[in-house]
């Protein structure tokens, strides 16, 4: 298990933010995280359902399920999501 340090840029409200994840939690794990903090960070629910938000690897180019673990599919530190 290793830490992984993600850019995460939301083009909804245009703002990007930092997380880190570990390398074995999945990819709906950290997605459901992520829309948390974010709330919590902005005052108000941005996602208004967040079982129909899509993760996108920018460096992977393409779609992430939420079934699969982040190190099992090469996500790494330093990579970039995009939560849509």
């Amino acid at each position: 298990m290793s830490k992984i340090y993600l850019e995460t840029r939301v083009p909804g409200i245009a703002k990007t933010y930092e997380f880190s994840a570990d390398s074995v939690m999945t990819v709906g794990t950290v997605k459901r995280a992520m829309i948390e903090e974010i709330s919590a960070i902005e005052n108000f629910k941005v996602f208004q359902d967040p079982d129909k938000v899509l993760v996108c690897s920018i460096d992977l180019k393409g779609l992430l399920q939420d079934n699969e673990t982040l190190g099992n599919i090469g996500v790494k530190s330093g990579g970039q999501i995009m939560l849509i």
